[in-house]
């Protein structure tokens, strides 16, 4: 990929939000920033470019943000398998980070996506 159309990927996952007011809207943009810049990692930026460099570490933040986001006492079996599934995530970016053929991204933008349907569907 060239570096006009890596930049210009990452440059799209970069939009301003719009104004969060509350910790449930905070975890949707974050559900959506993940999930965008794992398009962009799935469009394989070369390795090693500012893009690529840029576009993991944002999903690795995100992820972080998302598991430590996580209420063990309360959500009990649903914040286990929610760490679980960010923790698959993580390693599926790490992965491809080392090489592009090894991490799963389609299947963790599947996953992303799916929780990130589920928070929203829940006010």
């Amino acid at each position: 990929m060239n570096r006009f159309i890596g930049k210009h990927a990452y440059q799209k996952t970069a939009l301003p939000h719009p104004k969060i007011e509350d910790a449930h809207g905070a975890i949707s943009v974050c559900l959506e920033t993940l999930i965008n810049n794992l398009k962009v990692l799935e469009q394989k930026p070369e390795a090693g470019t500012e893009t690529f460099n840029k576009v993991t570490s944002k999903c690795l933040t995100a992820i972080y943000i998302l598991q430590s986001s996580l209420d063990f006492e309360k959500g009990h079996k649903i914040a286990e398998s929610l760490f679980k599934l960010y923790e698959y995530v993580k390693q599926q970016i790490i992965a491809h980070s080392k090489d592009q053929e090894l991490g799963d991204l389609k299947q963790s933008i599947f996953v992303m996506t799916e929780i990130s349907e589920t928070w929203n569907s829940i006010q």
